[in-house]
């Protein structure tokens, strides 16, 4: 049945549809005995909150109410659909809650109101009625809030005491039934220069004691001016680009717990190469920006740099079975995708190498099917010579003016010729062409991954490595589609008056058709800043230029320093795990963890030993945890422990990668470890310390005001500064530093301040 909808109208006003068979039913409800929420709402800590909550009974509940504990609502999926056009942004939500009890109950429906939002229609039917529903503006949502709270003794909803409120009475809701409930709301977003963000307000799930059946977001942009950068800081998002005016982004999960709201940044731009800078400045302090270029989505032949590029793939005897075979349509794939004016060679190796030409060729069909022809006869057999193989494949690269890859296949330890890891690179080093990308496909956890990342590392490429069970085929073909058509090569930065220091990554890749590079790092200038991106393309030099005011920020771009703290921390460690242990950058790293709640897995011990943060020792306990813990692991080569640690420092530095929404690493089995003990309230960091979530900046020695939790203290504190109310949602048990004064909400405490 279509479910008729209901028109919202201007903040406090009622919807009325009022009815002889509505009276009745209302008549008819069951005494308050079954609704009431007391006890129900502290049961109810599977309601979700922000991007709708379902609440046990009639809210708010009248007085002298008989008191029953009623399940929460389950949730059985979240569906979010967002239309974008230009900058006005459509936002509809889809929700299904679930009746846990054997009789039919009532429930309140509340919607907390993003900031300049509008509610434009709302979707519910029941007893072939729709339902009506009200605009609070923020003084009655604050009671509301505030009441629910105290109530509940739960201050998730904390977070949002300075929003407005929607809210509507739901009756009756089935026995064991399902309640479905839509919701659409217009919003128009700000821009930045010329970056335009959106938000949407899913961490609130994460309160859920039942994970959601299924979560997903798509978001569709269209615009008239073309759309350049497209990303989310937050989540790890499919993205389709159709043409340079239409952006598509999904996000899904099954049986899952949001945590973090879902955000994406778009450029828009009319430049050839779209150029985005995002600064965010702390008071007192140097600031933080993230850099962003991207070419079209859409571009012409012409436009696409003619490469070379000499296929590397290893036969030894270990690629039997299953990884020859996908080896072979690997490489058929990636020679199907060479452009017409490419040039390519192939060469396999075992004991030695075996080029399939003399030299580079066109790629023309004639020596493409030729090309195809070996590689479907490739057989496995015989030891691994790497060096021979690269010292002989780099001199076929000779042509400074075209974008030129080496992609490098192997699955195994060098076991022929010269095995010794640093004799090896420093050979490869001297036969290399500098301008020569070299690509690494490590396959298995038979691989010394000190020698392939320091070999990538070396010559401005990237490592990806195919673990057990994953598809080789899969792994070299997606990244060859990313580079089959390079648009700018030998990027590079004149920063301007903006004085940029630790920058990551450190060295620019190439930008290629449907790619994008993000930077991050610190900055002391002021004022306007004029950056020019410098590049080449068919042996021609491009530059674009940016010219931005850099006070110009807003306060979504809260995430840039994390973000530059991510890039920053992972490029120590991948230092200190290829060269060896140094003091100095093992106290960086520790110090950088703690100020940014950054938890890898070489410091989990700052989340796992129990007192560690709030020890007002805490330098030297780190420091000795460090090396007990995450120094032997570093010394691994090969072997799970080791492909892992390369895999996980990796995605941590990635240039094109921006999310900094999920903390975890992948174990020495190939396992995801979520990290669930830190918690960011804007831009302050919390971990959790057994049952008390601890601001990073405080430690035990510390004087501290004890406030009891959910009394008028806390509120008269809420009231005082509304921004602590993200800080207060952290945990029902916090320390939060307050104008450098240490406060405790907890079991006990003043009631009054």
């Amino acid at each position: 049945m279509r479910m008729p909808q209901c028109k919202i109208p201007r903040p406090g006003a009622i919807i009325s549809q009022d009815s002889p068979e509505r009276r009745a039913t209302i008549m008819k409800r069951p005494l308050l005995t079954g609704m009431l929420i007391f006890m129900a709402l502290a049961f109810a800590a599977s309601m979700a909150r922000a991007d709708g909550i379902l609440v046990p009974g009639h809210w708010p509940p009248p007085r002298d109410v008989i008191v029953e504990p009623l399940p929460a609502f389950a949730i059985k999926y979240h569906h979010v659909k967002v239309d974008i056009e230009g900058q006005l942004a459509k936002t509809h939500i889809d929700q299904v809650f679930i009746n846990q009890v054997n009789r039919e109950i009532e429930g309140t429906y509340l919607f907390p109101i993003p900031e300049g939002a509008a509610i434009k229609d709302f979707k519910m039917w029941m007893n072939n009625e729709p339902i009506p529903g009200k605009v609070l503006d923020k003084d009655e949502a604050r009671r509301i809030y505030e009441a629910i709270v105290r109530q509940r003794k739960d201050p998730g909803l904390l977070e949002y005491v300075d929003r407005g409120l929607f809210r509507a009475s739901v009756f009756p809701i089935p026995a064991n039934g399902e309640q479905r409930i839509e919701i659409e709301y217009t919003e128009m977003l700000t821009k930045n220069n010329n970056t335009v963000p959106y938000t949407y307000p899913l961490n609130t799930e994460r309160f859920s004691s039942k994970p959601i059946n299924d979560v997903t977001i798509s978001v569709n942009i269209h615009s008239k001016i073309p759309i350049k950068t497209v990303y989310s800081p937050t989540h790890t998002v499919s993205v389709r680009r159709p043409d340079n005016n239409t952006a598509a982004i999904s996000y899904e999960e099954a049986n899952t717990r949001p945590n973090i709201d879902f955000s994406i940044y778009y450029s828009l731009s009319e430049d050839d190469i779209g150029l985005s800078l995002l600064t965010w400045k702390p008071k007192g302090e140097d600031g933080y920006f993230m850099f962003l270029a991207a070419p079209p989505a859409e571009v012409q032949e012409k436009e696409v740099a003619a490469k070379d590029v000499v296929f590397v793939f290893d036969r030894t005897g270990s690629m039997s079975g299953e990884k020859i075979e996908q080896a072979r349509e690997a490489l058929k794939f990636s020679l199907r995708n060479l452009n017409a004016k490419d040039r390519f060679n192939v060469v396999t190796f075992n004991e030695t190498p075996e080029p399939l030409f003399d030299k580079l060729q066109p790629a023309t069909k004639a020596n493409i099917d030729k090309a195809l022809e070996m590689a479907g006869a490739l057989t496995a057999m015989g030891g691994t010579n790497i060096d021979e193989a690269l010292t002989k494949s780099a001199p076929m690269l000779t042509d400074k003016s075209r974008p030129s890859f080496i992609l490098f296949m192997t699955d195994g330890l060098p076991t022929v010729g010269v095995t010794d890891v640093d004799q090896i690179l420093a050979d490869v080093q001297k036969a290399m062409p500098k301008f020569v990308r070299v690509f690494v496909f490590g396959v298995g956890y038979d691989v010394n991954t000190f020698l392939l990342d320091k070999m990538a590392g070396n010559h401005n490429g990237v490592t990806e490595y195919v673990r057990p069970g994953e598809d080789l085929e899969v792994k070299v073909s997606g990244l060859y589609r990313k580079i089959s058509y390079p648009i700018l090569a030998n990027l590079e930065i004149d920063w301007g008056a903006m004085r940029p220091y630790d920058i990551f990554p450190g060295k620019l890749p190439d930008l290629f058709k449907g790619s994008q590079i993000i930077l991050a790092g610190r900055f002391k200038g002021s004022g306007t800043a004029k950056v020019k991106l410098t590049g080449e393309a068919e042996g021609k030099k491009e530059s674009f230029l940016l010219t931005q005011n850099l006070s110009d920020t807003m306060p979504l771009n809260d995430f840039i320093p994390t973000l530059w703290a991510q890039r920053k921390i992972n490029f120590l460690l991948a230092e200190i795990r290829l060269k060896g242990h140094n003091k100095e950058l093992v106290d960086e790293v520790i110090r950088l963890s703690k100020q940014f709640g950054i938890i890898t897995e070489y410091t989990s011990f700052l989340v796992e030993e129990p007192g560690m943060m709030m020890s007002d020792r805490f330098e030297r306990k780190a420091t000795e945890a460090f090396a007990r813990s995450a120094a032997p692991k570093m010394k691994r080569e090969s072997g799970g422990s080791a492909v892992n640690q390369s895999v996980n420092l990796a995605s941590g530095q990635s240039a094109t990668k921006a999310s900094i929404g999920v903390q975890g690493y992948y174990d020495e089995n190939g396992s995801m470890v979520s990290i669930s003990q830190v918690r960011q309230a804007g831009d302050r960091v919390f971990f959790q310390q057994g049952r008390m979530w601890v601001e990073n900046t405080y430690n035990e020695k510390m004087k501290t005001i004890k406030i009891k939790a959910f009394s008028e203290a806390q509120f008269q504190l809420l009231a005082r500064d509304p921004s602590l109310g993200k800080c207060m949602s952290v945990g029902e048990e916090v320390i939060i530093m307050v104008n450098g004064q240490a406060v405790q909400i907890g079991a006990e405490g003043q009631d009054t301040l």
